[in-house]
């Protein structure tokens, strides 16, 4: 749409100046230069040209664009690609493609019918009537703009034909106006085949870069569906190891039901080792006490029966200290009584020896000693 508008007003901005540059020559049509080699028309279709190129470079440029947009680059190893990439090229490049086949087949039918209608119309078609060589079925707006831009690159005033012999000078004009108009038509006929040439090959390249993607989504799909393959094959498999884990978890949920009851089989095994052990430990325990309960009776008795000895020992000792002070009083009442005598003896004897010599009062004095030598 905005090609098409520039174009249009590129057109009748060009209109414009060729109606400016045509009214000096209609004013001064007295002094029109008589040279057969004169193009006054040249710079006007020079810069309609240089119009029509920019726009279609401009179209050019914007199809390029889009063909970059949609570029895709192929890895050294096409199995790199992940799965985002894939996903981005088929969800998102994809109706882009499209949409850019879809205009590359539009411009192309265009072209072509364009091509048809003007080989047909190429030996009865003059500089007025090159503006419908594009009736075709299009978009409105690209047929407007399309026929404003080639009505005004092609159109040229017919020569007026006079009613008598018109002068030599006008005649000369004439000739000099439809030489230029000959060359106007030959440059816009260059032009357009040149655009339609250029047009077909870019349509041509673009065609077979398209049919290259194409190529590189179908080798895409194929990879897809190898991958596919690949991934059925995978849960093929995972679904097998899923089975026989299954059946290894069952079995070991028997084994796990097994080894439970085993170890509460053994835990009250082991309940019972520690009853009997504490049983054990007591009995021990209990005979111990009894060894000790035994031992302590038989230290009673030897210390009943020691008991029982000494007392006797002791009634003995008793008895012969019992003895021992009745004989020492005996003895001593002899002793007493034998002093007594010996005493009454001495003394009898004193009483005679009363008057005897001092010898004999010596020994009665010695006599009167305790503990002599009469004990």
């Amino acid at each position: 749409m905005l090609c098409s508008r520039s174009c249009s007003f590129s057109c009748h901005s060009v209109n414009r100046k060729e109606e400016r540059l045509r009214r000096p020559e209609a004013s001064s049509s007295k002094e029109v230069n008589l040279s057969p080699f004169s193009f006054s028309m040249i710079p006007p279709l020079l810069f309609r040209y240089v119009c029509i190129l920019l726009i279609l470079n401009a179209a050019k440029q914007n199809i390029e664009n889009r063909v970059q947009s949609l570029a895709v680059k192929l890895p050294d190893n096409s199995e790199s690609d992940s799965f985002a990439e894939r996903a981005e090229n088929y969800y998102q490049k994809r109706p882009q493609l499209v949409a850019l086949l879809h205009d590359l087949h539009h411009r192309y039918v265009y072209l072509a019918d364009r091509y048809s209608q003007s080989l047909r119309h190429r030996h009865r078609r003059r500089a007025s009537s090159v503006s419908s060589d594009i009736d075709v079925d299009v978009d409105p707006d690209l047929l407007d703009s399309a026929s404003d831009a080639e009505s005004s690159l092609s159109f040229q005033p017919l020569p007026i034909q006079p009613l008598h012999d018109p002068p030599p000078a006008l005649g000369i004009a004439n000739v000099a106006s439809d030489l230029d108009m000959i060359v106007a038509t030959f440059v816009v006929a260059a032009v357009e085949r040149d655009m339609l040439e250029a047009e077909g090959a870019e349509a041509e390249r673009r065609l077979a870069e398209s049919s290259r993607k194409i190529e590189l989504q179908g080798s895409l799909v194929e990879v897809l569906e190898a991958e596919r393959m690949v991934l059925l094959g995978e849960n093929a498999r995972l679904g097998f190891l899923a089975a026989a884990a299954e059946e290894k978890a069952r079995v070991m949920g028997a084994e796990l039901g097994y080894m439970r009851r085993q170890a509460a089989e053994l835990a009250r095994v082991l309940v019972k080792l520690r009853e009997d052990h504490r049983v054990c430990l007591l009995g021990r325990k209990i005979e111990g006490l009894q060894a000790q309960i035994y031992g302590l009776e038989l230290r009673n008795r030897e210390c009943f029966e020691a008991m029982a000895r000494r007392e006797k020992e002791k009634r003995e000792a008793q008895a012969e200290a019992t003895l021992l002070r009745a004989e020492n009083r005996r003895l001593r009442e002899e002793t007493e009584a034998a002093r007594t005598r010996r005493r009454w003896r001495w003394w009898d004897r004193l009483r005679k020896l009363e008057w005897a010599q001092s010898s004999c009062a010596m020994h009665v004095k010695e006599a009167k000693v305790p503990g002599g030598c009469f004990l």
